[in-house]
């Protein structure tokens, strides 16, 4: 068994939001996402999707997709995106799967979860402060999703104690990558990663031009990597 990733799927069973109005990469792109997706998944396995996960702007409309990526090998951890507007309390979407019977699905916010002696944390992220269009609301945002990680990388360590696991790896999951346009690491999420003793983060977000601007790699102990869709083909990235 293993632990896959792969972000930004932005299925669109049930709405029309045809992709590759961003570029042919996106052609034919969810049958591209099954296939890919089967032959590198078993069913035993775990894939973290980290964000815009579907172009749904409700529950009501999200059937379609959540029966696709439930009928996808293995079991998916699933992180709220910005393009993700279906997103709804804890309770009310965990109700949802289980009234449809969407069994390999769970949610990650502010909490914490262990898969093949991994700890996987994180948040949706933001804008970034220096950022260009960076405002006084966005500041706000910001702020309420650092509040966020800290919540789950907190979990995360009482899970370790309470469990006395030593993990291979501690991940954590966002979707806005932690670095500026310049590769300089946002204090803010880069710092509570290092407080946490994170040493893996995966990020999405970015497509086409906009990934000549990622970071991957080391830095400070912590190895980065972008993990959308389109960048890697639609082929799942194993951690």
């Amino acid at each position: 068994m293993a632990i896959f990733t792969m972000s930004d799927l932005h299925l669109a069973l049930s709405v029309d939001k045809p992709m590759n109005v961003f570029g042919s990469a996106w052609d034919n792109y969810m049958p591209r996402i099954r296939d890919e997706w089967n032959s590198s998944v078993s069913k035993g396995d775990t894939v973290i999707v980290g964000g815009d996960v579907s172009w749904a702007m409700y529950l009501e409309e999200l059937y379609k997709d959540f029966e696709f990526i439930d009928s996808l090998n293995g079991f998916k951890i699933l992180l709220k995106g910005n393009h993700d507007y279906w997103w709804e309390g804890m309770s009310k979407m965990k109700r949802y799967l289980a009234d449809n019977g969407f069994s390999t699905i769970t949610f990650m916010q502010n909490n914490a979860l262990v898969a093949e002696n991994m700890l996987l944390c994180g948040t949706r992220g933001w804008l970034l402060p220096g950022d260009s269009d960076f405002s006084a609301s966005d500041r706000k945002i910001y702020e309420r999703e650092l509040q966020r990680l800290e919540m789950s990388l907190a979990e995360g360590k009482k899970l370790l104690k309470s469990t006395g696991m030593i993990p291979d790896k501690k991940i954590c999951v966002l979707h806005y990558p932690p670095f500026s346009k310049s590769h300089k690491p946002d204090a803010g999420f880069v710092g509570l990663m290092h407080k946490y003793d994170v040493t893996h983060c995966i990020y999405g977000h970015l497509h086409a031009a906009a990934t000549a601007n990622a970071f991957e790699g080391e830095a400070d102990g912590i190895m980065y990597k972008l993990v959308s869709a389109d960048y890697l083909q639609f082929r799942p990235y194993l951690l």
